[in-house]
């Protein structure tokens, strides 16, 4: 773990009561996937990093030389196995970098299988802050337990006519049972890195399904940049299409390991 300069065991990366992050959740977070010893989307987090940073006036602020040289120097001492890399900053500033290795079954080429429970009202179109990743992350987090609680894997949150929004821990894509495919445009949710990546592969159009739709839709998949590409096989109980990864999963899973570099 590297905070501020060093690598320090996990126990002494202590943060002060009067950080912002701490006192205030002031700052940002990125969760990415990283191989053979480096982040293959750096890139693209450090610049929504930085731009969210830049857009909510959040300064002093880490930059990004000294970002990518920690990042580094935390890969370096984790070693080149397939890994998750959690990037924590703060208007101290304060940079805080983990790593810890991905679970076996974190395979970016092949979609995985996935519960989900809706939570309606979760989603709030117009909240700006939503659609940066800060660290005042407790109604994610939240319905992600929640979700956890009732034997689902995800919660999708939706807007209070039903809409569909995003996941807790992921953007959305849903094949339409025309099939349309579609993702619900970043108002008040978060723009993803994996998000951008499945848009660019499936020509999806950006619009939040209507209940109706989205229950009666052929695929429903969950996508992030750790993970990748999760088909999302039962909502509330209800089988989702054939109940099984379609091509649209396949297309996202795909996508997102040509995008990482690989098929790890």
């Amino acid at each position: 773990m590297w905070l501020d300069g060093r690598i320090v065991p996990a126990g002494q990366a202590l943060l002060g009561a009067d950080d912002p992050g701490v006192r205030w959740g002031l700052g940002l977070f990125e969760t990415m996937r990283a191989s053979g010893g480096r982040v293959p989307l750096l890139d693209r987090h450090l610049r929504r990093l930085l731009g969210s940073a830049a857009a909510l006036e959040l300064a002093p602020f880490p930059d990004e030389a000294a970002i990518r040289n920690a990042v580094a120097a935390t890969l370096s001492a984790f070693g080149d196995g397939p890994a998750w890399v959690r990037l924590t900053a703060t208007p101290r500033p304060t940079l805080l970098i983990e790593a810890g290795p991905l679970a076996g079954d974190v395979q970016l080429n092949v979609p995985g299988r996935s519960f989900a429970q809706s939570l309606l009202g979760a989603w709030v179109p117009g909240n700006r802050i939503a659609e940066h990743k800060t660290l005042s992350y407790a109604a994610w987090r939240l319905a992600q337990l929640r979700a956890q609680a009732a034997g689902a894997d995800h919660a999708l949150l939706l807007d209070r006519d039903g809409r569909l929004g995003e996941a807790a821990v992921g953007n959305v894509f849903c094949a339409l049972a025309d099939g349309e495919v579609v993702t619900a445009p970043a108002d008040g949710l978060l723009p993803g890195i994996a998000r951008a990546i499945g848009l660019a592969a499936t020509g999806a159009g950006e619009r939040a399904a209507g209940e109706a739709e989205w229950r009666a839709a052929r695929e429903v998949v969950v996508v992030n940049a750790v993970r990748g590409a999760t088909a999302v096989t039962a909502v509330d109980g209800a089988a989702v299409g054939d109940g099984a990864p379609g091509p649209l999963a396949r297309a996202l899973a795909g996508a997102l390991a040509a995008a990482a570099g690989g098929t790890a």
